[in-house]
């Protein structure tokens, strides 16, 4: 999931094939993202976030994806803790009928059991033989991920070793924009003097910059952003310095909240051409029959396809510099895979690791439904506690069920959570009476008393609550698509594909609608097949798709005319079929494009789509767009609402759209610790005292959402 932001190709090079888990954790684990410059998330969880006091703790977790998980295991950390006759207990919801606590049928494609939230996997088979793996998502891990690289110590054995995922650039690669056809590995070019290549040289220049702090348009401070990357991950960097670079953060976010990466790529091409440097690199490449102002217009539109080198970045030009950047600074040189077949395994193991370590004191059931309403109950007379509520539908029943809660975790995306917070209102002195339940969707329904809003940042004001509730609406989630086929690995390697340095073609990276393809090699040991992403894409390049995907999640063969798996996938790789410019011949020279008959290679059945905007998650990953910086910023601080006992608010949000690290596992779990810390100061008062030393920052350097007192 996400994208891919290498830009230190020079490091980027030099792979260490024999790198463990233990390698990658101990690599990661001092890592500050900048709108937290203190916390070193993966510092936070060395020991248990914290200790609640004794008794009963019932607590709800909506969305059993990644984030819900790590929500689990951080509280079987808790559960630990507590003094004998003292528990947690806690109900999974989730409505996928595929989750991985769900029982598994038996299926060509088979998904079910398989999936944790966007974390999902489809295993291929034919016959009684399984071939291969679709990562549908999570399929790579970067080597900077301090807490992925954490849990899966936990999850797995820390002596595991990894491999370095084949993304484009990795393996040998050709990138195809309009006449512009280039090979690459690494910083090894078939045309070192490529336009293509040049293009990538200016932005590494003058958008990361350099540790000399002398090249960056897009300065943090004083300082250019690869300096400041270096800093947020280096273990010597002290606290006024990472003071400084939030200050420095803060004032870049005011002047560039409003900037686009369109924006910036084009102050790159336009100062190059307004300043041509004497070193040849420091220039705009010479594009014959274009002027100046076409050569820059070019330059930004050949960057927008290439991006750093994976793709994709056109779809993403209209997106925050802001958020762009925080990829930069989240400096990482490669991207590995899990030591298993399907990555939803971490998940599940680490949901069986919490089960595991409870100590006794975790109680834990799993609830396969879909929850229709959240908000808080106080009875009038103030009998009981104040309380927070759920109403839900099971999978096997229209019939709604309410239960109520200590407190709630709600590890959803925002197109999914929107719906369950809005519809208590907002009124900070309670609604006596009100329906609860989908009338709308002519499912069963009830009447709900003394109704409070789930997210209540205010007792006497609506506008603290109806801000965040908001916040959550306008996040803005990017469109992402995944189109997979089945290929031998004879079939992927033989002579008929074009090799650079002597191994065959293994990436594409195109402006032919496709956007990225990638052979990736089986998880499965043995195998002679390989999995063939033939599409990756996002935004508009999905959205141009769209008209080509013939069912929704999956293509089942056998079908026949138009709407066929067959008729989709011709329909989709008929973009490619054009001539080319052969980049290995003489100028001049054109052919019929290889990659098309490569993809005819791809196997009849077994093919398999999914667009995550029109499936259960309602898109792929949260990105800002200009002016959602104060947006996603309060949801990623929601929970310091507990610092103040008089809210009594319930609720808290655990989710990679809460983050500022959307579409990673790091941004779902940093969101999740967020959460778990809130239930423990809530749950004691409001006393961020009782919370791990090394957790206290969580709290004290993050501006509270709501005051304290």
């Amino acid at each position: 999931m996400s994208i891919t932001v290498i830009w230190d190709w020079a490091n980027s090079a030099s792979v260490n094939s024999t790198s463990t888990i233990a390698d990658l954790q101990k690599l990661s684990q001092h890592y500050r993202h900048p709108d937290s410059a203190r916390v070193a998330y993966p510092h936070t969880v060395q020991a248990p976030l914290g200790k609640l006091p004794e008794g009963t703790h019932r607590v709800a977790i909506v969305g059993a994806g990644a984030a819900g998980i790590c929500a689990f295991y951080e509280l079987s950390q808790l559960a630990k803790g507590l003094p004998d006759g003292s528990k947690i207990v806690v109900d999974l919801y989730d409505s996928d009928p595929d989750h991985f606590l769900v029982p598994p049928p038996n299926k060509d494609i088979d998904t079910q059991n398989r999936r944790a939230g966007r974390v999902s996997a489809a295993r291929v088979s034919t016959g009684d033989t399984e071939r291969t793996v679709y990562e549908v998502g999570a399929m790579r891990f970067p080597e900077i991920a301090g807490l992925t690289w954490h849990y899966a110590s936990k999850a797995f054995n820390p002596t595991e070793t990894v491999k370095v995922f084949p993304n484009p650039g990795k393996v040998p690669t050709e990138f195809v924009f309009g006449n512009r056809v280039d090979r690459y590995k690494d910083e090894d070019w078939l045309d070192s003097d490529s336009p293509t290549r040049r293009v990538q040289q200016l932005v590494f220049k003058y958008f990361p910059g350099s540790l000399k702090n002398d090249s960056s348009l897009f300065k943090i401070g004083k300082r250019d952003p690869a300096a400041v990357a270096t800093l947020l991950k280096a273990e010597s960097t002290d606290g006024d310095t990472l003071d400084g670079i939030y200050k420095d953060w803060q004032a870049f976010i005011a002047e560039h909240d409003h900037t686009t990466l369109a924006g910036a790529i084009r102050k790159i091409m336009t100062h190059v051409s307004d300043n041509p440097g004497e070193e040849d690199e420091d220039r705009l490449p010479d594009i014959p029959g274009l002027d100046a102002q076409g050569t820059i217009d070019y330059c930004v539109e050949l960057f927008g396809r290439f991006g750093f080198g994976t793709g994709g970045f056109k779809p993403l030009y209209n997106i925050s510099l802001v958020e762009m950047m925080r990829l930069v600074l989240w400096n990482y040189s490669n991207e590995y895979t899990l030591p298993v077949e399907e990555n939803v395994e971490f998940i599940k193991k680490l949901h069986e690791k919490a089960m595991s370590e409870g100590a006794g004191k975790l109680v834990a059931n799993f609830i396969n439904g879909r929850v229709s309403d959240a908000y808080h109950f106080m009875p009038a007379d103030s009998s009981s506690a104040r309380k927070a509520k759920l109403w839900h539908y099971t999978n096997t029943s229209s019939e709604l069920r309410e239960k109520d809660y200590d407190y709630v975790l709600l590890a959803m995306p925002q197109d999914q959570l929107t719906p369950l917070i809005r519809r208590s209102g907002y009124s900070p002195s309670g609604i006596e009476n009100t329906q609860v339940g989908d009338a709308r969707l002519q499912l069963g329904t009830d009447t709900a008393t003394q109704v409070y809003p789930a997210l209540q940042l205010s007792r006497s004001d609506t506008a603290p609550t109806e801000r965040i509730v908001s916040a959550i609406n306008q996040l803005h989630m990017t469109r992402s698509s995944k189109v997979f086929g089945l290929i031998s690995q004879a079939d992927s390697s033989n002579g008929s594909v074009p090799t650079f340095r002597g191994a065959p073609i293994q990436a594409v990276v195109s402006d032919s609608g496709l956007a990225a393809s990638y052979i990736v090699p089986s998880s499965i040991a043995g195998q002679e097949y390989s999995s063939f992403l033939a599409s990756y894409t996002w935004e508009d390049d999905s959205t141009r798709l769209q008209q080509d995907y013939a069912r929704y999640p999956q293509n089942s063969s056998g079908d026949e005319g138009p709407q066929s798996a067959w008729y989709m996938f011709q329909t989709m790789i008929n973009r490619v079929d054009h001539d080319v410019q052969d980049p290995a011949a003489e100028p001049g020279t054109y052919k019929r494009w290889w990659f098309g008959a490569l993809l005819d290679k791809v196997q009849n059945d077994n093919r398999f789509v999914y667009d995550w905007t029109t499936n259960r998650s309602a898109g792929g990953f949260k990105l800002d767009m200009t002016g959602d910086h104060h947006l996603s910023n309060l949801c990623f601080r929601y929970h310091t609402h507990a610092a103040n006992p008089a809210l009594n608010n319930r609720f808290f949000l655990a989710c990679d759209s809460y983050s500022h690290l959307g579409g990673w596992l790091e941004g779902a779990f940093m969101s999740a610790i967020n959460a778990v810390a809130g239930v423990v100061v809530a749950a004691n008062g409001g006393n961020v005292m009782k919370l791990d030393p090394k957790a206290q920052p969580l709290f004290d350097t993050l501006a509270h959402i709501a005051p304290t007192r």
